[in-house]
């Protein structure tokens, strides 16, 4: 079983996410069934809202990542903004010269991080040529603004390349044929996700259809002397993991909102606002990642950011990177406030170090799906635990 769950670990993600879907949607179609509404036509609209609801998420989240032009204009942005801000912050002149008491002290330990960070960002030499490429306009693109070729040209300094690996980029730039390969290896990629991920729907599906049999399977599974303990089990683990998912899932969508909110109001372009809120909105379901991000995204940001026209009239783009630091903390202390205790105030609770163990050890074992998966593992483990044993005390069977 161990090895099936491993060589199968592909298709965890997609069936968990449509799994965690219907236990969020089966209140619903209860509702519906109250209503009048019958359960065949019930299933049918949650199932067409959800299929509604996935394709305009694709589509919106689509449109916000940025295109391959837009992301060399970001990089390059990015690089050079860090230097520029690196340079003022040590006292030092465009050459380089000069310098503060701090950088006087800590300059090789500074300048080797900040060697490492431009190593890790600096255009290479096919992004170079692509960038070169969309400086006159290529793909039906706009032409690339002056401003960030000054840009572009000084982080070839900064990177103190020499002449030769400059003409390489300019050559590379020249070439505007596509390689077949490469168009290939991006379709097959989209394939492999569509066909991973075309699970999901169908996981939702059928699970709204199962009245029961799915339970009624596992409690025949039990011998009669421990039948209505199963039971019981069975029914608090149901409402744990559906309060917990159902508070997880609004307090994710207040949070990533108020970022949106928040960061519009300090002068953030509202493509790159809500780009931000959602990111960190999604991250919330791991406790502290969430923060992390919207700092981590935001302040790089600020880095780059020309202007800041917010409504707040003292927030330039020198002190944008303050306010962000303060937006986090207004959102942090809204949702350790507010949003935590009055929406996922009746699910299950769980110690600091408990989460961090699991996020950890989730992260290890399956990559990216443990990281999401850890929390919601624990809170049903828990439960059944703590569940089992009372019941099992209550029934005096142990």
């Amino acid at each position: 079983g161990g090895f099936l769950i491993w060589s199968l670990r592909p298709i965890i993600l997609p069936v968990i996410i449509g799994t965690l879907a219907a236990y969020i949607c089966f209140p619903l179609l209860k509702l519906f069934t109250r209503a009048g509404v019958p359960r065949g036509a019930g299933i049918l609209l949650l199932f067409g809202s959800f299929f509604i609801v996935i394709i305009l998420i694709a589509n919106q989240v689509g449109s916000l990542i940025p295109d391959e032009r837009e992301q060399l204009i970001l990089k390059t942005r990015f690089q050079y903004k860090l230097n520029e801000r690196y340079r003022n912050i040590m006292g030092l002149d465009e050459n380089g010269e000069g310098g503060n008491i701090l950088y006087r002290y800590f300059s090789a330990d500074f300048d080797s991080f900040l060697n490492s960070v431009n190593a890790f960002i600096r255009l290479d030499h096919e992004e170079r040529g692509k960038f070169l490429k969309y400086l006159d306009g290529y793909n039906n693109q706009p032409p690339i603004p002056l401003k960030y070729y000054e840009y572009y040209h000084r982080n070839l300094d900064t990177n103190h390349e020499d002449t030769e690996e400059k003409t390489a980029g300019d050559v590379a730039g020249k070439t505007v044929e596509k390689e077949a390969g490469k168009e290939e290896s991006h379709f097959s990629v989209v394939m492999g996700a569509f066909k991973l991920w075309i699970i999901m729907p169908f996981v939702f599906l059928f699970l709204l259809l199962d009245n029961g049999e799915i339970k009624r399977f596992f409690v025949s599974l039990v011998p009669n002397r421990y039948f209505e303990v199963s039971l019981a089990v069975f029914d608090k683990v149901d409402k744990a993991i559906g309060n917990y998912l159902r508070g997880i899932l609004t307090e994710c969508s207040l949070v990533g909102l108020s970022y949106m909110v928040l960061f519009t109001v300090i002068g953030f372009e509202f493509k790159m606002a809500v780009m931000i809120g959602l990111a960190a909105g999604m991250a919330t379901a791991i406790p502290i990642l969430g923060f992390g991000i919207a700092f981590v995204l935001g302040s790089s940001y600020a880095l780059i950011a020309e202007s800041a026209s917010s409504i707040i009239p003292f927030i330039a783009p020198n002190n944008l990177i303050i306010a962000v630091a303060v937006v986090v903390l207004m959102v942090m202390v809204l949702d350790n406030g507010v949003f935590q205790p009055v929406v996922v105030g009746g699910a299950v609770s769980l110690h600091p170090l408990v989460v961090f163990i699991g996020i950890m050890g989730g992260s290890m074992l399956f990559g990216f799906a443990g990281l999401i998966l850890a929390i919601p593992t624990i809170v049903v483990v828990k439960e059944i635990v703590s569940t089992l044993f009372r019941e099992l005390k209550d029934y005096y069977l142990i």
